[in-house]
């Protein structure tokens, strides 16, 4: 008996059980690619919905309290007339 000679496994046997793992690692390795795929997506999605909700949120925000106007009193605003500058106060 040769050391390149198995004395458990003949060819035949030690091909098919060699071909059968290699499946199982490559329909193994497959899953996991389609797993990681899925997870990531829908982790894009988690937030994605999460900022559309920020944002529905600031939008209903700003309805809500709607814009304000900032009057500061003693603050004068030159402008030209017809009769040359006038001042008022803002």
């Amino acid at each position: 008996m040769t050391s390149t000679h198995h004395a458990l496994f003949t060819g035949q046997a030690s091909g098919a059980l060699r071909a059968v793992l290699a499946a199982l690692i490559a329909a193994a390795f497959i899953g996991l690619v389609v797993v990681l795929a899925a997870v990531l997506t829908a982790a894009a999605f988690v937030l994605a919905a999460v900022g559309a909700l920020g944002a529905a949120g600031y939008w209903v925000y700003r309805k809500v309290r709607g814009r304000r106007n900032r009057k500061d009193d003693g603050v004068l605003v030159a402008r030209r007339g017809p009769r040359g500058w006038t001042v008022d106060e803002a």
